[in-house]
């Protein structure tokens, strides 16, 4: 044997064993390679956070009908995918989580042990068989949380969903917030048909997180065990209400604000007496006096407008969706990425939102520089939204809807108030935990969710990330944030921005065309009086030569003008119909490559 097959043999086996040795001490066992662009199958720092701080052993028991799914391909797909995240949460846990994988077959202990946990059941398995596919999470002292069903639908979701559960079982003591709001906001029932009406979506999410305790505007001090204090709406509070407020906040209680100029969420009710009353009503609100003392400028009668995020709304009449101004989908530049609760959110809808104006703010949310401001009073007539469109200039300015108050504020209350005895007013603090919104709109469920019946459960489907928003807000200021950092990792879906681009474009056209139809038709009917008037009374009734040729003028006029608006949509559809093409070509030829590959 020559020496180059000796060093041959030599480095071979010293492969081998650095490969059994490397194999044994698992130092590679985490190692991933995630090649999707938003890296959907790398667990997030703030699941790790929460895995690494379990203070006591977590049991996860995932329930899980094998034999009933046999032939449900989409199910066992899914089970796959929720396995293996289980499994990777497993590896950096420290052996404090521990994973049990259960098939709760007919009639079996294990069915019952699954419907005791509540979990739910859906019948459509082989057989007319139950399937079950829920979580149920136990800790030490006998705690248990659940996932009802794991929804392929929220794969986008389950990482964060999981890493909920595990942290609610790891702090299962829960914070108090309290929520004052003159809207209606909790579940309730209708006086006259007697039927239940369910809370706004966002209080159904907080209640399960948070203790929720709901006050109104007869109390006169806030629990010094309230972790969170939540003014939606707020009105016509009183002077010993807003010295409680004002204190809580001076003594560094947590403040989160909701005002509005005009909240379309409110209703009026109609008065009998007077059937304009619901139209003339105020729809705003405020909290002027602590504003003021906080160094915040907020005009409860200006909304804001913006063309760069003006929604398509449906109007009542039927016709086709118009854009806006007053209803925006705030996205991109609009959000503050340096702020913890909007990091990777995508869209949030708002409407007839206000503003705030001060130094002391620093922004979370905010308008594009094509935004204005108009007078609430102009929207509580208005019929067609394309009027907001007459004369609109933008201002060139970035407008603060939503942000945080930085600095030193002082209390409104320095000497205290007659009547309310207490040991010591606290005047001031430096850095105050208080977040002010100028919409209230943005937490009720028209403007971001619609619900769909799932085997007889009620299912929300978000269209806007309003939801998320809020959550993370309430995790932010008496919560965890590194829940915040897994529910706002962007999932797969990407929105189609150009297609957006091209409508937005020709609606800009159609209005223009639009516009031009009804200034010719208030021309024709200011010249159709006109000849009306120098005709006698006698003739009134009589069609003229001269009449006759301006309708007919004005006829081909409207004619040419229709014709016109049916190119622009024509050019619009063909515009999107290039794209989708261009699109699907990409598609077939795109190289589909592995996700994940294992070291």
């Amino acid at each position: 044997m020559n020496n180059n097959t000796t060093k041959l043999l030599m480095l071979i086996g010293i492969f081998l064993l650095s490969s059994v040795i490397i194999s044994q001490s698992g130092l590679f066992s985490r190692t991933r390679l995630d090649l999707t662009e938003n890296q959907l199958f790398t667990l997030n720092n703030g699941t790790i956070n929460i895995l690494k701080n379990i203070d006591e052993r977590v049991h996860l028991k995932m329930y899980y009908s094998d034999d009933a799914t046999h032939n449900i391909p989409q199910l066992r797909t899914y089970k796959n995918t929720v396995l293996d995240l289980l499994n990777e949460m497993q590896r950096y846990s420290d052996s404090k989580l521990e994973i049990t994988v259960i098939d709760p077959k007919m009639f079996s202990p294990e069915e019952d042990e699954a419907s005791q946990y509540g979990l739910q059941a859906l019948p459509v398995g082989e057989g007319g068989e139950n399937i079950f596919f829920g979580l149920v999470g136990e800790n030490s002292l006998d705690t248990s949380e659940i996932i009802a069903f794991m929804q392929p639908d929220r794969e986008s979701f389950l990482e964060y969903d999981i890493a909920h559960l595990i942290n609610s079982l790891n702090n299962p003591e829960k914070k108090s917030i309290a929520i004052l709001s003159s809207i209606d906001i909790k579940a309730k029932v209708n006086e006259n048909t007697r039927e239940p009406i369910p809370a706004q979506i966002f209080v159904t999410q907080l209640e399960k997180d948070y203790v929720i305790n709901h006050l109104n505007n007869s109390v006169e001090n806030i629990d010094d065990n309230t972790d969170l204090l939540m003014l939606v709406h707020p009105k016509e509070l009183s002077e010993k209400l807003l010295f409680a407020i004002d204190q809580f906040v001076m003594k560094g209680g947590r403040l989160l604000v909701f005002v509005d100029p005009y909240a379309q969420a409110e209703i009026i009710l109609p008065d009998p007496q007077n059937p304009m009353a619901a139209y003339q009503a105020d729809k705003n609100s405020n909290i002027e006096k602590l504003f003021q003392a906080w160094n915040i400028n907020f005009d409860p009668k200006k909304v804001l407008l913006d063309d760069k995020y003006a929604l398509n709304i449906q109007t009542q009449s039927g016709s086709r969706p118009t854009r806006h101004l007053a209803y925006l989908a705030l996205t991109g530049e609009s959000f503050n990425n340096s702020d913890i609760i909007t990091r990777e959110l995508d869209t949030i809808n708002l409407a007839s939102s206000g503003y705030f104006e001060s130094e002391s703010i620093q922004p979370i949310l905010k308008s594009s520089a094509m935004a204005s401001t108009i007078s609430s009073d102009a929207l509580k007539f208005l019929r067609d939204p394309s009027e907001l469109f007459n004369n609109y200039k933008a201002d060139d300015k970035n407008y603060t809807v939503a942000g945080r108050i930085t600095g030193k504020i002082n209390s409104v209350y320095p000497n205290g108030i007659e009547g309310v005895e207490v040991s010591s007013v606290v005047t001031s603090i430096d850095e105050p935990k208080v977040v002010l919104f100028a919409d209230v709109d943005i937490l009720f469920d028209q403007m971001w969710v619609r619900s769909q019946n799932f085997f007889g459960r009620s299912v929300y489907s978000a269209f806007a990330d309003n939801g998320n928003l809020i959550t993370n807000l309430m995790d932010n200021m008496a919560g965890s944030p590194d829940l915040i950092n897994i529910r706002s990792r962007k999932n797969s879906a990407r929105p189609f921005t150009k297609v957006i681009e091209l409508q937005k474009a020709s609606d800009k056209k159609f209005r223009e065309q639009e516009n031009v139809l009804k200034q010719r038709l208030r021309e024709t009917e200011e010249k159709l009086n006109e000849i009306q008037r120098e005709k006698g009374q006698q003739n009134r009734l009589i069609m003229s030569q001269e009449q006759e040729q301006e309708l007919q003028k004005f006829q081909n006029e409207k004619l040419e003008v229709r014709k016109r608006l049916r190119e622009v949509r024509r050019a619009l559809d063909k515009d999107i119909k290039d794209l989708g093409s261009n699109l699907k070509t990409v598609s077939y030829t795109h190289l589909t490559l592995p996700t994940i590959y294992s070291v």
